[in-house]
């Protein structure tokens, strides 16, 4: 058996890293486009419950499934912002380690 050795390229690892929180924006924006974002005032309550499982014991079950998307919606819009702020960070990093090169 032939070992190969692997030689650690910081550069390519950061480009990797940006593309792969690339993706995942991109992935999280079509998510996005399918749920509904606005909460209708009769939901509001149940908008930033401390624990999602425990608030559903007072959602009637005919809405469950709108607030369910609702949540999603909130956490995909965080999770857009998230991967954007790692991304830039990562990328900030890449831009340095290639003016080193």
């Amino acid at each position: 058996m032939i070992e190969e050795t692997v030689i650690y390229d910081p550069i390519q690892s950061r480009r990797d890293e940006v593309s792969q929180y690339d993706a995942n924006i991109g992935m999280y924006q079509s998510i996005a486009a399918t749920l509904p974002t606005a909460w209708p005032k009769e939901l509001e309550e149940h908008r930033h419950p401390k624990n999602q499982h425990k608030a559903l014991r007072n959602v009637p079950a005919e809405k469950v499934q709108q607030i369910a998307e609702l949540w999603y919606a909130d956490d995909v819009a965080h999770a857009i912002k998230t991967e954007t702020l790692e991304r830039t960070k990562a990328a900030a990093i890449l831009a340095a380690l290639e003016a080193q090169a």
